[in-house]
């Protein structure tokens, strides 16, 4: 998949400044090169490769963060380096941008998906509940679910 203009997602739920997550600021490379986050990982179009295969995964009526992405994808704490690839999705690749959210679940700014309410729209529409009019019960509908502690982690509740 080439990349070229952003067209529909653009911006994902959050531009790469936006994202929310655990990594640095994005921007061009000092050398002139290609695009780099925290200057961690390279972004290569591996890694937008990988980072689109795993947003393509996203199951209707669920949410996935841009730092679970980055993790699914094999980029641990790369959260602002996919919100960079997000904003570089085209319409005619067909990806679900608008079931990638900040790991508050807050909807996305105005200049992405045509705004909150086009969001949450389409959020709606495939069953995701929501707390209020800007954020996802991410609880609920966070995908994958995030794995439940052992039980000799778990605190018990002794009623005191």
């Amino acid at each position: 998949m080439a990349l070229g203009s952003k067209e529909e997602c653009g911006g994902g739920s959050g531009s790469a400044a936006g994202a929310g997550g655990d990594g640095g600021a994005a921007g061009a490379d000092a050398r002139g090169g290609a695009p780099q986050g925290s200057g961690l990982i390279e972004m290569d179009e591996t890694f937008y490769e990988r980072v689109y295969v795993q947003v393509r995964k996203v199951p209707a009526g669920s949410v996935c963060t841009y730092g679970d992405i980055a993790a699914l994808a094999g980029y641990p704490g790369a959260a602002r380096e996919v919100g960079l690839a997000m904003s570089r999705v085209q319409r005619a690749w067909n990806l679900p941008c608008h079931r990638i959210v900040n790991a508050k679940g807050t909807l996305a700014p105005s200049y992405a998906f045509g705004g909150k309410d086009r969001q949450r729209a389409l959020l709606e529409a495939e069953g995701v509940p929501f707390l209020d009019s800007d954020t996802i019960d991410m609880p609920r509908a966070r995908w994958p679910r995030p794995e439940s502690p052992e039980p000799s982690q778990q605190q018990l509740d002794l009623g005191i």
